[in-house]
Protein backbone atom coordinates (compact mmCIF):
# COMPACT_ATOMS: atom_id res chain seq x y z
CA UNK A 1 0.00 0.00 0.00
CA UNK A 2 1.40 3.30 -1.02
CA UNK A 3 1.35 6.18 1.69
CA UNK A 4 0.60 9.56 -0.17
CA UNK A 5 1.30 12.69 1.32
CA UNK A 6 4.73 11.27 2.29
CA UNK A 7 8.16 12.56 0.14
CA UNK A 8 9.41 9.05 -1.82
CA UNK A 9 12.68 10.34 -3.02
CA UNK A 10 14.20 12.08 -0.28
CA UNK A 11 18.01 12.80 -1.48
CA UNK A 12 20.83 11.93 1.19
CA UNK A 13 23.97 12.45 -0.74
CA UNK A 14 25.40 14.59 -1.64
CA UNK A 15 24.39 16.61 1.79
CA UNK A 16 22.17 19.59 1.05
CA UNK A 17 23.97 22.79 2.15
CA UNK A 18 23.37 24.28 5.63
CA UNK A 19 24.50 27.21 7.85
CA UNK A 20 25.15 24.75 10.83
CA UNK A 21 26.99 22.16 8.87
CA UNK A 22 28.79 25.57 7.37
CA UNK A 23 30.14 26.71 10.44
CA UNK A 24 30.52 23.34 12.10
CA UNK A 25 34.14 22.48 11.19
CA UNK A 26 34.88 26.44 12.47
CA UNK A 27 33.81 25.76 15.91
CA UNK A 28 35.09 22.63 16.14
CA UNK A 29 38.74 23.61 15.27
CA UNK A 30 38.52 27.04 17.53
CA UNK A 31 37.63 24.50 20.55
CA UNK A 32 40.45 22.15 19.64
CA UNK A 33 42.69 25.43 19.25
CA UNK A 34 41.93 26.96 22.03
CA UNK A 35 41.93 22.87 24.49
CA UNK A 36 46.11 22.59 22.35
CA UNK A 37 46.96 26.33 23.83
CA UNK A 38 48.94 26.86 26.47
CA UNK A 39 49.98 29.99 28.47
CA UNK A 40 53.60 29.03 27.69
CA UNK A 41 53.26 29.13 23.98
CA UNK A 42 55.33 31.16 22.13
CA UNK A 43 53.36 32.08 19.12
CA UNK A 44 56.34 34.43 18.28
CA UNK A 45 58.80 31.97 17.83
CA UNK A 46 56.03 29.98 15.60
CA UNK A 47 58.05 28.32 12.09
CA UNK A 48 61.30 30.29 13.27
CA UNK A 49 63.60 26.34 13.46
CA UNK A 50 63.05 23.64 11.85
CA UNK A 51 61.62 21.80 14.97
CA UNK A 52 59.10 24.54 15.28
CA UNK A 53 58.06 24.33 11.53
CA UNK A 54 57.50 20.20 12.19
CA UNK A 55 56.08 20.38 15.39
CA UNK A 56 53.34 23.90 15.12
CA UNK A 57 53.09 23.82 11.36
CA UNK A 58 53.39 21.04 9.44
CA UNK A 59 52.39 17.91 11.67
CA UNK A 60 49.12 19.80 13.39
CA UNK A 61 48.10 21.66 10.33
CA UNK A 62 48.54 18.25 7.74
CA UNK A 63 46.44 15.95 10.13
CA UNK A 64 43.53 19.58 10.06
CA UNK A 65 43.75 19.67 6.36
CA UNK A 66 43.32 15.63 6.41
CA UNK A 67 40.09 15.85 8.68
CA UNK A 68 38.65 18.30 6.94
CA UNK A 69 39.07 17.11 3.37
CA UNK A 70 37.68 13.87 4.85
CA UNK A 71 34.57 16.03 5.83
CA UNK A 72 34.00 17.46 2.59
CA UNK A 73 34.02 14.41 1.12
CA UNK A 74 31.67 12.58 3.12
CA UNK A 75 28.95 15.70 2.58
CA UNK A 76 29.97 15.67 -1.18
CA UNK A 77 30.54 19.60 -1.22
CA UNK A 78 33.84 19.60 -3.15
CA UNK A 79 33.01 20.87 -6.04
CA UNK A 80 30.35 23.73 -4.76
CA UNK A 81 32.95 24.28 -1.81
CA UNK A 82 35.71 24.57 -4.47
CA UNK A 83 34.03 26.13 -7.49
CA UNK A 84 32.55 29.21 -8.59
CA UNK A 85 30.41 28.46 -11.66
CA UNK A 86 30.25 32.16 -12.86
CA UNK A 87 33.15 34.47 -12.02
CA UNK A 88 32.84 37.62 -10.13
CA UNK A 89 33.30 41.11 -11.92
CA UNK A 90 34.20 43.85 -12.60
CA UNK A 91 37.47 43.39 -14.14
CA UNK A 92 39.63 46.09 -12.32
CA UNK A 93 39.23 43.94 -9.31
CA UNK A 94 41.87 41.79 -10.07
CA UNK A 95 44.36 44.89 -9.10
CA UNK A 96 43.69 43.81 -5.74
CA UNK A 97 44.91 40.10 -5.47
CA UNK A 98 47.65 40.80 -8.28
CA UNK A 99 49.12 43.30 -6.06
CA UNK A 100 49.49 41.31 -3.05
CA UNK A 101 51.27 38.79 -5.52
CA UNK A 102 53.55 40.89 -6.11
CA UNK A 103 54.26 42.18 -2.16
CA UNK A 104 54.55 38.22 -1.89
CA UNK A 105 57.46 37.49 -4.45
CA UNK A 106 59.31 41.35 -3.76
CA UNK A 107 59.41 40.08 0.35
CA UNK A 108 61.17 36.52 -1.34
CA UNK A 109 64.72 38.53 -1.40
CA UNK A 110 64.74 39.84 1.89
CA UNK A 111 64.82 36.05 3.13
CA UNK A 112 68.71 35.08 4.45
CA UNK A 113 68.62 31.90 2.80
CA UNK A 114 71.66 30.93 4.49
CA UNK A 115 70.69 31.61 7.75
CA UNK A 116 69.19 28.32 8.77
CA UNK A 117 69.13 24.65 7.34
CA UNK A 118 68.23 24.26 3.58
CA UNK A 119 65.65 21.73 4.38
CA UNK A 120 63.83 24.25 6.54
CA UNK A 121 62.58 26.33 3.54
CA UNK A 122 61.20 22.59 1.72
CA UNK A 123 59.50 21.93 4.86
CA UNK A 124 57.97 25.37 5.81
CA UNK A 125 56.68 25.03 1.88
CA UNK A 126 54.74 22.05 2.78
CA UNK A 127 53.83 23.36 5.98
CA UNK A 128 52.25 27.12 4.66
CA UNK A 129 50.83 24.86 1.96
CA UNK A 130 48.84 22.95 4.50
CA UNK A 131 47.73 26.03 6.52
CA UNK A 132 46.47 27.55 2.91
CA UNK A 133 44.43 24.32 1.97
CA UNK A 134 43.31 23.62 5.79
CA UNK A 135 41.94 27.45 6.30
CA UNK A 136 40.83 28.28 2.69
CA UNK A 137 38.69 24.94 2.57
CA UNK A 138 37.22 25.61 5.90
CA UNK A 139 36.32 29.85 5.62
CA UNK A 140 36.60 30.11 1.34
CA UNK A 141 35.07 26.39 1.04
CA UNK A 142 32.78 25.04 3.56
CA UNK A 143 32.09 27.94 5.43
CA UNK A 144 30.89 29.61 2.01
CA UNK A 145 28.53 27.27 1.33
CA UNK A 146 26.94 27.59 4.77
CA UNK A 147 26.66 30.99 4.47
CA UNK A 148 25.24 30.98 0.94
CA UNK A 149 22.26 28.91 2.06
CA UNK A 150 21.12 31.59 4.33
CA UNK A 151 22.52 35.19 3.15
CA UNK A 152 22.87 37.07 0.20
CA UNK A 153 26.47 37.14 -1.40
CA UNK A 154 26.96 40.66 0.50
CA UNK A 155 26.47 39.26 3.53
CA UNK A 156 28.30 35.90 2.20
CA UNK A 157 31.71 38.13 2.37
CA UNK A 158 30.98 39.72 4.86
CA UNK A 159 30.60 37.19 6.89
CA UNK A 160 33.67 35.32 5.90
CA UNK A 161 35.98 37.88 5.99
CA UNK A 162 35.06 38.89 9.80
CA UNK A 163 34.83 35.11 11.21
CA UNK A 164 38.37 34.37 9.34
CA UNK A 165 39.64 37.84 11.05
CA UNK A 166 38.13 36.43 14.32
CA UNK A 167 39.40 33.16 14.20
CA UNK A 168 42.78 34.62 14.68
CA UNK A 169 41.81 35.96 18.44
CA UNK A 170 42.70 32.12 19.20
CA UNK A 171 46.84 33.35 18.49
CA UNK A 172 46.39 35.09 22.44
CA UNK A 173 46.06 31.78 23.82
CA UNK A 174 49.45 30.54 22.10
CA UNK A 175 51.34 33.69 23.64
CA UNK A 176 50.77 36.34 21.30
CA UNK A 177 50.25 39.91 22.98
CA UNK A 178 46.46 41.54 22.79
CA UNK A 179 48.04 44.55 21.04
CA UNK A 180 49.21 42.50 17.95
CA UNK A 181 46.69 40.14 18.14
CA UNK A 182 44.17 42.51 17.54
CA UNK A 183 46.15 44.35 15.08
CA UNK A 184 46.35 40.64 13.27
CA UNK A 185 42.43 40.50 13.43
CA UNK A 186 41.76 43.40 11.38
CA UNK A 187 44.47 42.39 8.85
CA UNK A 188 43.53 39.37 8.43
CA UNK A 189 39.75 40.15 8.31
CA UNK A 190 41.12 42.69 5.20
CA UNK A 191 42.94 40.05 3.65
CA UNK A 192 40.27 37.24 3.66
CA UNK A 193 38.22 39.76 1.78
CA UNK A 194 41.65 39.71 -1.05
CA UNK A 195 41.30 35.97 -0.21
CA UNK A 196 37.29 35.82 -1.32
CA UNK A 197 38.30 38.18 -4.35
CA UNK A 198 41.06 35.23 -5.47
CA UNK A 199 38.06 32.21 -5.57
CA UNK A 200 35.59 34.68 -6.96
CA UNK A 201 37.51 35.92 -9.91
CA UNK A 202 39.33 32.63 -10.90
CA UNK A 203 36.48 30.46 -10.20
CA UNK A 204 37.98 28.35 -7.93
CA UNK A 205 39.90 27.56 -4.58
CA UNK A 206 43.43 26.90 -5.78
CA UNK A 207 44.19 30.59 -6.49
CA UNK A 208 43.62 31.41 -2.67
CA UNK A 209 45.58 28.74 -1.14
CA UNK A 210 48.41 29.34 -3.25
CA UNK A 211 48.38 32.67 -2.32
CA UNK A 212 47.87 32.35 1.03
CA UNK A 213 50.27 29.90 1.32
CA UNK A 214 53.14 32.18 -0.39
CA UNK A 215 52.06 35.18 2.05
CA UNK A 216 52.58 32.92 4.87
CA UNK A 217 56.05 31.53 3.67
CA UNK A 218 57.19 35.08 3.29
CA UNK A 219 56.31 36.12 6.54
CA UNK A 220 57.31 33.54 8.26
CA UNK A 221 60.75 33.29 6.00
CA UNK A 222 61.52 36.70 6.60
CA UNK A 223 60.69 36.57 10.24
CA UNK A 224 63.40 33.76 11.04
CA UNK A 225 66.31 34.94 8.71
CA UNK A 226 65.68 38.70 9.24
CA UNK A 227 69.28 40.29 10.49
CA UNK A 228 67.27 43.86 11.63
CA UNK A 229 69.33 46.16 10.22
CA UNK A 230 68.33 49.70 9.61
CA UNK A 231 67.91 48.65 6.05
CA UNK A 232 65.85 45.91 6.39
CA UNK A 233 63.42 47.52 9.16
CA UNK A 234 62.69 50.12 6.78
CA UNK A 235 62.31 47.72 3.54
CA UNK A 236 60.31 45.82 5.40
CA UNK A 237 58.25 48.51 7.01
CA UNK A 238 57.73 49.93 3.36
CA UNK A 239 56.39 47.00 2.00
CA UNK A 240 54.00 46.63 4.99
CA UNK A 241 52.64 49.96 4.80
CA UNK A 242 52.16 49.21 0.75
CA UNK A 243 50.29 45.76 1.53
CA UNK A 244 48.01 47.66 4.25
CA UNK A 245 47.03 50.24 0.95
CA UNK A 246 46.19 47.26 -1.11
CA UNK A 247 44.86 45.25 1.68
CA UNK A 248 42.22 48.22 1.61
CA UNK A 249 41.44 47.90 -2.42
CA UNK A 250 40.85 44.65 -2.04
CA UNK A 251 38.51 45.19 1.07
CA UNK A 252 36.51 47.57 -1.68
CA UNK A 253 36.84 45.15 -4.33
CA UNK A 254 35.45 42.06 -2.53
CA UNK A 255 32.80 44.54 -1.53
CA UNK A 256 32.03 45.49 -5.30
CA UNK A 257 32.13 42.26 -6.45
CA UNK A 258 29.55 40.67 -3.53
CA UNK A 259 27.18 43.86 -4.34
CA UNK A 260 27.63 43.26 -8.24
CA UNK A 261 26.01 39.54 -7.49
CA UNK A 262 23.72 40.37 -5.56
CA UNK A 263 21.33 42.88 -7.72
CA UNK A 264 19.34 40.33 -9.37
CA UNK A 265 18.40 38.86 -5.99
CA UNK A 266 17.32 42.24 -4.94
CA UNK A 267 14.94 42.78 -8.44
CA UNK A 268 13.12 39.59 -7.76
CA UNK A 269 12.40 40.53 -4.39
CA UNK A 270 11.30 44.43 -5.30
CA UNK A 271 9.07 41.90 -8.01
CA UNK A 272 7.83 39.33 -5.20
CA UNK A 273 6.61 42.00 -3.04
CA UNK A 274 4.23 43.64 -5.74
CA UNK A 275 0.68 41.61 -6.12
CA UNK A 276 0.83 38.83 -8.53
CA UNK A 277 -2.69 40.51 -10.88
CA UNK A 278 -0.31 44.33 -10.86
CA UNK A 279 2.99 42.25 -11.84
CA UNK A 280 1.10 40.50 -14.69
CA UNK A 281 -0.43 43.89 -16.20
CA UNK A 282 2.43 45.61 -16.20
CA UNK A 283 4.36 42.64 -18.10
CA UNK A 284 1.56 42.53 -20.54
CA UNK A 285 1.63 46.82 -21.17
CA UNK A 286 5.06 46.46 -21.60
CA UNK A 287 5.31 42.92 -23.27
CA UNK A 288 8.05 41.86 -20.83
CA UNK A 289 7.73 37.98 -20.49
CA UNK A 290 6.86 37.34 -16.91
CA UNK A 291 8.52 33.71 -14.66
CA UNK A 292 5.12 32.13 -15.49
CA UNK A 293 6.16 29.33 -17.69
CA UNK A 294 3.84 29.83 -21.42
CA UNK A 295 0.75 27.75 -20.55
CA UNK A 296 0.67 27.04 -17.14
CA UNK A 297 -1.11 28.58 -14.47
CA UNK A 298 -0.46 31.12 -12.62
Amino acid sequence: MVQTGMPTNRRRWPVPPSLLIGLAPLVAFAGVSAWRSRPSDDYPTLGTTVDSVVRSLLVPEGIAALALAVLVTALGWWRIATVDTERGRPRWTWIAPALILVVCLVRLPLVDWGALPWHYFPLLAIGVLFVGVFEELLTRGVLLVGLRRRLPEFGVWIGSCVLFGLLHLLNVLAGAGVGPTLIQVVFAASFGSTLYLARRLTGNLLAPVLLHALWDFGSIAVSATSRQGFDDVVVVGTIGLFAFAVLALGVVAGGVVAWRDDRPRRLRRRWRDVPRNEVAGTAADLRVPTDTPAGSRS
